[in-house]
């Protein structure tokens, strides 16, 4: 994959952490340059110190409806990007009689508007340049509603499914690819607040006998924004180990 993807410059939500980090290193071990996108700084700051030819790093709270505009701002106009991995994202686990409206808007402020406003700044500039992939990340949860989560996430994750064919629809023509990959439990800080026998249960239902790691994701990001999937647009791709078999 080093080959399609060396020089591409690819702007990654929710990089200090999880799933957004280990994509991040990976497209740069692919030979991409990568722009770091998330709300605490400590990682990507270092990450972008120590290889400043690689990394640039932007600290920014998603949840703000102006954050994608101010990033685009900020990385004008050398680290435009070609790849947009929308990673960031919240998890939230309410009962349902007890989740406020304010939680519900929370969320789906970081897990879905917040994809909507920066692929609407992105896309334009893809699409002028004939070339252009972007990844959404969705959950196993919204297609069960969520062994775990709570309603605002698994609604939030549909929602990220719809948007994301709306959005192949807008690129297809341009030569911009829009998928959706789709995990299922993944070992990671968002999940950290669950049980420990919630996580082993939930590993023993899985067919291939474990959860998945943040690196399982990481690599099939990888080949979704290859030219390997350059006539794949619009679809959902799950990595779960067999546990949609459920």
């Amino acid at each position: 994959m080093k080959t399609s993807l060396q020089s591409k410059i690819a702007l990654v939500t929710g990089a200090g952490s999880g799933i957004g980090y280990a994509t991040a290193l990976a497209l740069a071990e692919e030979g991409c340059s990568v722009v770091l996108v998330d709300r605490v700084a400590e990682v990507i700051n270092k990450l972008a110190k120590q290889q400043p030819d690689v990394f640039i790093s932007v600290v920014s709270d998603l949840s703000s409806e102006n954050a994608p505009a101010a990033i685009m701002q900020q990385i004008k106009p050398h680290w435009l990007p070609d790849i947009l991995v929308l990673s960031a994202g919240v998890y939230e686990t309410s009962e349902l009689y007890e989740l406020s409206a304010g939680e519900w808007d929370k969320v789906h402020s970081i897990n879905l508007r917040s994809n909507f406003l920066l692929a609407q700044a992105t896309l334009p500039f893809m699409c002028k340049r004939g070339w252009g992939r972007v990844v959404t990340l969705s959950s196993i949860a919204a297609e069960t509603g969520g062994v775990s989560a709570g309603a605002a996430y698994v609604a939030s994750k549909a929602g990220v499914i719809g948007l994301t064919r709306s959005l192949a629809l807008t690129g297809a023509a341009n030569g911009v690819t829009v998928n959706a990959v789709s995990p299922g439990l993944i070992a990671s800080p968002m999940t950290s607040g669950l049980t420990t026998s919630k996580l082993n249960a939930i590993a023993a239902q899985t067919p291939m006998g474990r959860l998945g790691t943040p690196e399982d994701v990481a690599k099939v990001v990888c080949c979704v924004v290859s030219d390997a999937f350059a006539f794949v647009t619009g679809q959902v791709i799950p990595v779960n180990g067999g546990l949609h078999l459920r």
